[in-house]
């Protein structure tokens, strides 16, 4: 390495170069995103050779948490949705495999989508997912739901014929709720059960939250968190955070249990 390199690292221009690099991939994948319309086919992003090997490096790293650490309905999942392990896949062949399994349809989303919205869709079998990866910076865990997060945590679950079920009964759910309290409520309980959400199975601690599953560090704390056993009301009444790793997680004793509570929460949303 030549003495312009070497000082170009010591004064962080060369740190500087990749994170505009990566600003720039993600801007240009955000809009594209949102210049799609309904009935146009999906997106196909052209991702880096560093990209497929942050994928490679991140997924492997999971898959090899999930062993121990993720739900059997997940495992079960992924056993039918197969994510490829060396390369980013296109949210179109993921698509198609969901469809296939559980009648859901991948569509490209920008960033963060309107809670009504993003809800909403699940009614109609419909998930927005983002097509940007993390920053290289911080692969183990990402507060913004890249597409990782997206296809890692949410698309395996939704292979899932109980889950995509609960993801259709949260969809009916906000499209009915008519006051920002009643949203909010529905948004707190999906929070604490599909995106952070762990129950117990034989005496264990499993995850079955995308937020969880998509995240190392995660993964290898949320048995070390403050644990609460899963009560509706007491998750109405709870704030969180979504950009660091959860202090706090509710457990259900059971996918049953689970999905009785919080379908009988949601059927009672006006």
């Amino acid at each position: 390495m030549n003495s312009e390199a070497l000082s170009a690292i010591a004064t962080g221009v060369e740190s500087t170069s990749a994170d505009d690099d990566y600003e720039a991939r993600t801007a240009l994948r955000k809009r594209i995103a949102a210049e799609w319309q309904k009935g146009d086919p999906l997106p196909r992003i052209s991702y880096t050779p560093d990209e497929h090997a942050l994928w490679e490096t991140v997924t492997s790293k999971l898959s090899a948490l999930h062993r121990d650490l993720a739900c059997s309905n997940y495992l079960r999942a992924a056993a039918r949705i197969v994510l490829p392990t060396d390369r980013v896949p296109q949210l179109d062949e993921v698509s198609e495999v969901l469809t296939e399994t559980c009648g859901f349809r991948l569509y490209p989303a920008e960033g963060v989508v309107a809670a009504r919205k993003f809800y909403g869709e699940f009614e109609d079998n419909g998930f927005f997912a983002t097509q940007y990866l993390r920053s290289p910076r911080a692969p183990f865990h990402s507060p913004e739901p890249d597409v990782i997060h997206e296809l890692v945590g949410h698309a395996v679950m939704l292979a899932d014929p109980v889950f995509a079920d609960l993801y259709r009964a949260f969809g009916r759910a906000a499209r009915r709720a008519r006051t920002k309290e009643a949203l909010d409520a529905v948004c707190r309980v999906f929070w604490f059960t599909i995106e952070t959400g762990v129950i117990r199975e034989q005496g264990e601690l499993r995850a079955y939250g995308a937020a969880i599953l998509s995240s190392v560090a995660e993964l290898e704390s949320f048995r070390h968190v403050e644990l609460r056993d899963f009560d509706v009301a007491d998750v109405i009444r709870q704030d969180y955070s979504d950009k660091e790793c959860q202090p706090l997680l509710f457990v259900a004793d059971s996918v049953t249990r689970l999905s009785n509570d919080v379908r009988q929460f949601l059927d009672n949303v006006k």
